[in-house]
């Protein structure tokens, strides 16, 4: 599923590195790391999407590289349109002008030019198939609570009550990896979080002892308390 948009059109045209990087350099970031090459971010700090390229960040050692801006997407803001014609967020521009959207993909690349261990090692598939599933879940937290903010009359309930019933059926099902910290888990944990941050009326942790307990340890990492909303 690909990540909401706030954008009901996308744009049909696409920037050239060079008008990106014009329309970027006088834009003065909220966040300034120190020293090296920078990369851009663009970014909704509360959002799980954000978090977890943010968490991943973290564990790659990637922070001081990262010139962070937070971004309200929902006001369309000029920079966040120039940068992306998508106009969502995440979105990472790369120290040599490269657009990279979808949380997935910023991660992904992160674990390439990272340090540390691999979030993607050699079991590439079963991690990713794990990241999928963490990402439904996170698709499906996500859209009921867009959902709700809604009119009360406009809001569609069978539609909230089908992406409960998928939150419910992932959790039983989904299991974090043994003896690491992978993408997956990463996703997994954003998106146990968000249920807590957003959604506190879900009590998943009653039908879900394991998976509750290892909640409580994998939010305990540095990355997970430095990202917590």
């Amino acid at each position: 599923m690909i990540e909401p948009s706030i954008l009901d059109e996308i744009w049909r045209h696409r920037l050239s590195r060079a008008d990106l990087a014009a329309s970027l350099r006088d834009c003065e970031p909220r966040n300034r790391p120190h020293g090296g090459h920078q990369m851009k971010l663009f970014n909704n700090p509360p959002s799980p999407y954000g978090r977890k390229v943010m968490v991943v960040a973290h564990e790659k050692g990637l922070v001081d590289r990262l010139e962070l801006h937070a971004i309200d997407p929902w006001s369309d803001p000029p920079l966040l349109i120039a940068t992306t014609p998508v106009g969502k967020v995440p979105a990472l521009v790369t120290d040599d002008g490269l657009l990279i959207t979808e949380s997935t993909t910023i991660s992904e690349y992160f674990d390439q030019v990272g340090s540390g261990p691999k979030l993607i090692g050699r079991d590439r598939f079963e991690v990713m198939a794990r990241t999928a599933l963490a990402q439904g879940l996170i698709d499906a937290a996500f859209g009921t609570v867009i959902e709700r903010r809604r009119p009360a009359e406009r809001q569609w309930p069978l539609w909230v009550e089908r992406q409960r019933r998928a939150i419910d059926r992932t959790l039983a099902r989904i299991i974090p990896a043994q003896g690491r910290f992978d993408l997956g888990d990463i996703a997994l944990a954003c998106g146990l979080g968000y249920l807590d941050f957003r959604l506190p009326e879900i009590t998943w942790r009653d039908a879900n002892r394991a998976l509750a307990q290892w909640f409580e340890a994998a939010s305990q990492r540095p990355s997970m308390l430095a990202t917590k909303p």
